[in-house]
């Protein structure tokens, strides 16, 4: 059985949601890391930082983890319509911490999850567009909850069993 690894890009709501997919997770009996991205506090990258300082152990750390784990949840809030910073920062590190800036997600199944304030589409579509352009397959299924709209576990559900699946093809 392989792990699947839980990214979230928020300490509040979507924390709680990648926590809450773990949970669910463990309940059909599927093993997760949860990776909080906030919680590295890397850098923010730039190519004079990294020629500075080099690549920060903590993205070394990540990079490998990433490299270990076949499936991912990504779970990160909407900011003003993207991505929030964290996780694009993570994966920019992620991406010169690896030999081949493509290798930590390239062919690996990907699952996308947010809790938003707002509506919540357009971060979905921003991670989509980027871990494609990392090389990763991305599920259809997506989670949106929202203080309106709370998870729908059937789909979370779904999306786990799906993630095991092909993670262990």
């Amino acid at each position: 059985m392989s792990k699947i690894g839980i990214l979230v890009a928020s300490s509040n709501n979507n924390l709680k949601l990648g926590q809450r997919l773990a949970q669910l997770a463990s309940e059909q009996n599927v093993e997760t890391e949860l990776i909080n991205l906030v919680d590295l506090n890397l850098p923010l990258y730039n190519t004079i930082e990294e020629e500075k300082n080099g690549i920060p152990e903590t993205a070394t750390l990540l990079a490998e983890k990433i490299l270990s784990l076949k499936a991912f949840i990504i779970v990160a809030p909407e900011y003003n319509g993207v991505m929030p910073a964290v996780l694009n920062n993570a994966m920019s590190w992620t991406s010169r911490a690896t030999e081949n800036w493509r290798d930590a997600f390239n062919e690996k199944t990907v699952g996308l999850a947010t809790h938003s304030g707002g509506g919540g589409t357009k971060v979905l579509q921003a991670m989509r567009i980027q871990f494609q352009h990392l090389g990763a397959n991305i599920l259809a299924r997506e989670l949106l909850t929202s203080y309106e709209k709370a998870l729908n576990e059937d789909s979370a559900k779904n999306m786990i069993t799906q993630l095991e699946k092909l993670s262990n093809i």
